[in-house]
C-alpha cells in the first residue's frame, strides 16, 4: 500500500469519526453556536470530502497500470538489444524481450494435446534477462523441465544458448533462439 493510500484512510477515518460525532450529539454538543443551516453546510461539506477520498481510493485501486510502470527493459552491455524467442512444436514464436518471462500451461494451450496440458504447470517456469544474457529457471515444478536434456534442479537457474533445447514436464519440446535485434527474430 502506498503512503498517499495510506494517507487517505487515515483522513477519511477521522472524517468519518467527526461525522458521526456530529450526527450522535447533534449541532448543541460539538457545534453548539451554529444554527441547523449552518450544520447542515458543514455536515455536506465532510460528507463531500469523504466521498472524494473514497472515490480517489477506489480510482487507483482498479483503475489500469501504465505500461510505463511496469517492467523496465535493460540494454545489453555492448550496447546491443537482445531479443529471445521460443519456437514451439507447431512453429509459433513466443518472443521474450522484457526482463523476465513467466510461462506456464495458458501459454501452450493448442500446441499440444489437453491430457499433455494437464502435466505442465500453471506457471512452470521462467526466462530471465540479467546483463544482456538469458537465463532459464524451472518454478520448483512436479514435472520439472529439462535443459538439453539436464534436469534443473529447484530453482537452479541455467544460461541459454542459441539452439538450446527446452523439454516442459516431459510433454512438450522448445527450441531456444537468442538474436541481437528483433528484426533478426523470424
Amino acid at each position: 500500500m502506498s503512503k498517499g493510500n495510506i494517507l487517505s484512510i487515515i483522513a477519511i477515518i477521522i472524517l468519518v469519526v467527526i461525522v458521526i460525532s456530529m450526527w450522535i450529539l447533534g449541532a448543541t454538543g460539538v457545534f453548539a453556536g451554529l444554527d441547523n443551516k449552518s450544520f447542515d453546510i458543514i455536515l455536506a461539506v465532510l460528507l463531500a470530502i469523504i466521498a472524494g477520498l473514497a472515490i480517489e481510493l477506489i480510482y487507483r485501486r482498479f483503475s489500469p497500470k501504465s505500461k510505463a510502470l511496469q517492467t523496465t527493459m535493460t540494454h545489453c552491455p555492448d550496447g546491443t538489444d537482445s531479443f529471445a524467442k521460443l519456437v514451439l512444436p507447431n512453429n509459433n514464436n513466443i518472443i521474450v524481450n522484457g526482463a523476465e518471462r513467466i510461462l506456464g500451461r495458458e501459454d501452450f494451450l493448442g500446441v499440444i494435446s489437453t491430457d499433455k496440458l494437464l502435466f505442465i504447470g500453471k506457471e512452470h517456469f521462467k526466462i530471465i534477462k540479467e546483463s544482456g544474457c538469458f537465463y532459464i529457471q524451472d518454478l520448483n515444478t512436479k514435472n520439472g523441465t529439462m535443459l538439453n536434456g539436464e534436469p534443473l534442479k529447484g530453482f537452479e537457474k541455467v544460461k541459454l544458448e542459441d539452439g538450446d533445447t527446452i523439454m516442459v514436464a516431459k510433454s512438450l519440446t522448445i527450441k531456444y533462439n537468442e538474436r541481437s535485434h528483433i528484426s533478426q527474430i523470424e
